[in-house]
């Protein structure tokens, strides 16, 4: 299925359709060596030609590619994706990244959020799928602060630092999103 992409917004946040330049400033390092998985956490910073493409990523079919802006200054600080379709599931894998900079904010709980949210009320999808390395705190902490719950593991080997790792597969629900952020609460 082909998805469009809207204007989403929060309280501080607009998520929507980002360019080439966006990318840039949103993957300013690469965030595979942000992720403390094997201990490593390095500021490395990407080759911007190596993101030539990834605007076009969101054109693609079962794709939902947001960039996520300030709302008071259109500053691009970071990016979520729902891809991987899995139609037994009915179900979308998202996935978040925040600029380091903006780390620490709430930003990252505020996109989801509204992401989400978005999901599950205009489109045909029962599941949202959240996974991280099993090192990777900040990206279990945001599962853990948004109540996904426990779905499956599996093992990854990650050849730049020749370790197996531990795959942490997360679920949410549309039954339990409603249950946990219905009208009542700010999403």
């Amino acid at each position: 299925m082909k998805y469009i992409i809207p204007i989403l917004e929060t309280e501080r946040l607009i998520l929507k359709q980002g360019n080439y330049e966006d990318y840039v400033k949103v993957y300013e390092y690469d965030f595979t060596r942000l992720r403390n998985i094997g201990g490593e956490f390095e500021y490395i910073k990407n080759d911007p030609e190596k993101l030539r493409g990834y605007e076009v990523y969101s054109n693609e079919d079962n794709v939902l590619d947001f960039i996520v802006y300030l709302k008071n200054n259109s500053e691009p600080i970071g990016n979520i994706t729902l891809d991987r379709y899995d139609e037994k599931l009915k179900s979308l894998e998202v996935s978040i990244n925040i600029h380091p900079s903006y780390w620490k904010k709430g930003y990252a709980t505020e996109a989801m959020l509204c992401v989400i949210s978005y999901v599950f009320e205009n489109l045909d999808i029962e599941n949202i799928i959240y996974g991280y390395a099993d090192d990777n705190y900040k990206s279990k902490g945001l599962s853990d602060k948004l109540e996904f719950e426990f779905y499956k593991e599996s093992t990854t080997h990650y050849a730049r630092i020749n370790k197996d790792v531990k795959e942490i597969s997360m679920i949410m629900t549309r039954d339990r999103f409603r249950k946990l952020y219905s009208s009542d609460k700010q999403v």
